[in-house]
C-alpha cells in the first residue's frame, strides 16, 4: 500500500540533472516505505499506485529533492557569536588555532556534541537540507562515554537527517602548537574511533547513518598515518574526507617539499571515494593531480571567505571535469539557501564574469553532485522511481510567477530556507507543516543553548 502521495505540485526531479530533468506542472510522487513508488503528473500517478494511506496537497507549492551538503562540522554551532577578542585573529591560521582548536574543538564534549548535533540538524533539515557528511572534532572527548560519534549519530537517528559521520583523524595535540610537536598516538586514537563507528555503521547498511573515515589535513599528519587512513577506508570501502589547500601550500612545501595533492596522491589517500574540502590554493599540477585521481571537491565559499582564504577556482574544477559538491562547515545560518546563493554568484563576481556557474549547474553541485560524491547517487540526489524518498516541498513567496521556464531561476534568486514547508528523508516526514516532527523544537534549542553557555564559560566568559 502506498504510504503518502504529495500531489499537486510543480515537480523539479532532477533525473538525470537540472538542465535536462523532467519538469512537471500538476506533478504527484508516491513513498512506499523508505522509497519513491512512482513520478509523474498527478494523473499518471494515481493511476499506478494503490489508495494511500495519506494524502499530501501541494498546489501551488514545489516538490523537489532535497539539498546535499558535503561537508559540515555540526558541534560547532556551539561557538556561534561567541564575544571572543577577535582582535587576535589576524589570519586564518590565527582563527584555526584560537578560534576552532582551542575556543571550540579543545574543550568540545559530547554532551556538547549531542547537543549541538541536535539543534544543527534540526536547522538544516528545516531549511531543505537531508543529507549531509559531516567529520566531528573533539580530541578530548575522546575515551569519554559516549564516544564523539556515537553521540553525534545517536542525534542524527533521533532527528532524521541522512548522514556520513567520521571522526577527525590528527596528529595534533590539543593545547600544544603544531609547529612544536605532533603525535602518531593521538592520530592512533583518531583511527580506532573510526574503525569502531565504522564496525557500527559501514556502507551500504541500509540506514540513514553511515561512517566516513575522516582525515583533518596532510599537515597534521604524518605520511604514515595517512598511509594507515587509507588503508582503514579501504578495508571498509568507506572513503574519505579531507581538508585539502585549505592553508597556503608554502606551509606543505616548506613540511613535505610538496604541495598537500602531491602528498596525498603518494601515500594513497586520493581517489574517485575522497571529498576533498576548500581546495583553494591549488597549482596546475595539483589541479591534474585531483582530475587523475577523479577526486571529489566540497566548496565551502562562505567559511573560505570569512578567513579570507580566497575563492576555489570552481570554474576550472568543473571545465576539467572534477565533481564539486556545496559544503559549509556550519558557521553561519544552516541555511542552505545562503551557501547556495553565495556559490552561485561569488564566481561571477570574483572573476568579472556573470556567465559562471549557471543556475542549473549550481542547483547540480547543491544536490546532484553532492550524492555522487557520498557515493549516493543511485539513491538520492533526484526524484526517480526505486530511489530514497528524500524530499522537500517549498511553498514559494516569489513576487513573480513560479513555473517550468522560472523554476530553476527562482531557486537561484528568490527561494529562502524558511519556504521549506515539508520535509521526507528515507520515506519519513521529519519536518511537516515547517515543523519538526522528530523531536521538541524548543527543548532542542534550550539544550543546545545550555551546552553553548557551558562551552563559553570553559572560554572564561561570563554570561
Amino acid at each position: 500500500m502506498t504510504d503518502f502521495l504529495i500531489k499537486g505540485g510543480l515537480i523539479m526531479t532532477m533525473e538525470p540533472d537540472a538542465l535536462s530533468g523532467r519538469i512537471i506542472p500538476n506533478g504527484a510522487v508516491a513513498i512506499t516505505g523508505n522509497e519513491i513508488e512512482a513520478v509523474g503528473t498527478t494523473e499518471e500517478v494515481e493511476q499506478k499506485i494503490s489508495a494511500p494511506r495519506q494524502v499530501v496537497q501541494a498546489d501551488g507549492k514545489i516538490i523537489m529533492p532535497g539539498f546535499v551538503c558535503i561537508h559540515t562540522h555540526m558541534p560547532y554551532v556551539l561557538g556561534h557569536n561567541m564575544p571572543v577578542d577577535f582582535s587576535q585573529l589576524k589570519s586564518f591560521w590565527d582563527m584555526l588555532q584560537k578560534m576552532g582548536w582551542e575556543w571550540l574543538e579543545d574543550i568540545t564534549t559530547p554532551e556538547g556534541i549531542y547537543a549541538a548535533t541536535r539543534y544543527a540538524a534540526m536547522k538544516m533539515l528545516k531549511s531543505g537540507t537531508t543529507t549531509v557528511c559531516e567529520i566531528v572534532e573533539g580530541p578530548n572527548a575522546l575515551g569519554k562515554t559516549p564516544s564523539p560519534l556515537e553521540a553525534s549519530a545517536m542525534a542524527v537517528d533521533e532527528i532524521g537527517i541522512r548522514a556520513q559521520i567520521g571522526f577527525e583523524v590528527t596528529e595534533r595535540i590539543p593545547g600544544v602548537s603544531i609547529l612544536e610537536k605532533l603525535s602518531p598516538e593521538m592520530a592512533e586514537k583518531g583511527l580506532e574511533e573510526n574503525f569502531n563507528f565504522l564496525s557500527r555503521f559501514p556502507p551500504k547498511n541500509g540506514g540513514r547513518i553511515e561512517g566516513r573515515l575522516a582525515i583533518h589535513e596532510a599537515y597534521t599528519n604524518s605520511f604514515n598515518t595517512l598511509k594507515k587512513a587509507r588503508e582503514l577506508a579501504d578495508r571498509f570501502k568507506c572513503g574519505i574526507q579531507i581538508h585539502v589547500a585549505e592553508i597556503p601550500r608554502a606551509f606543505l612545501v616548506e613540511k613535505f617539499g610538496k604541495s598537500a595533492p602531491q602528498v596525498l596522491e603518494e601515500c594513497g589517500v586520493l581517489g574517485s571515494d575522497t571529498i576533498a574540502v576548500h581546495c583553494i590554493d591549488l597549482s596546475d599540477e595539483d589541479f591534474e593531480i585531483f582530475r587523475r585521481n577523479n577526486v571529489n571537491v566540497a566548496h565551502t565559499p562562505m567559511t573560505n571567505s570569512l578567513g579570507g582564504n580566497g575563492v576555489a577556482n570552481v570554474p576550472h574544477m568543473l571545465e576539467i571535469g572534477l565533481n564539486v559538491g556545496l559544503g559549509h562547515d556550519c558557521f553561519f545560518t544552516l541555511d542552505i539557501s545562503e551557501y547556495f546563493r553565495y556559490m552561485y554568484l561569488i564566481h561571477k563576481a570574483h572573476n568579472a564574469n556573470p556567465m559562471l556557474i549557471p543556475p542549473f549547474q549550481a542547483l547540480d553541485i547543491a544536490i546532484r553532485n553532492g550524492a555522487k560524491a557520498m557515493g549516493l547517487l543511485n539513491e538520492i540526489g533526484s526524484l526517480k522511481e526505486g530511489k530514497k524518498a528524500d524530499l522537500i516541498v517549498i511553498d514559494p513567496d516569489s513576487p513573480t510567477p513560479v513555473m517550468p521556464s522560472s523554476l530553476i531561476s527562482f531557486l537561484c534568486s528568490t527561494w529562502q530556507g524558511r519556504q521549506v514547508e515539508h520535509v521526507f528523508v528515507d520515506g519519513r516526514p521529519v519536518v511537516f507543516g515547517g515543523r519538526l516532527t522528530t523531536g521538541n523544537e524548543d527543548e532542542i534549542k534550550a539544550e543546545c543553548l545550555k551546552e553553548a553557555k557551558n562551552l563559553w564559560k570553559r572560554n572564561g566568559i561570563e554570561i
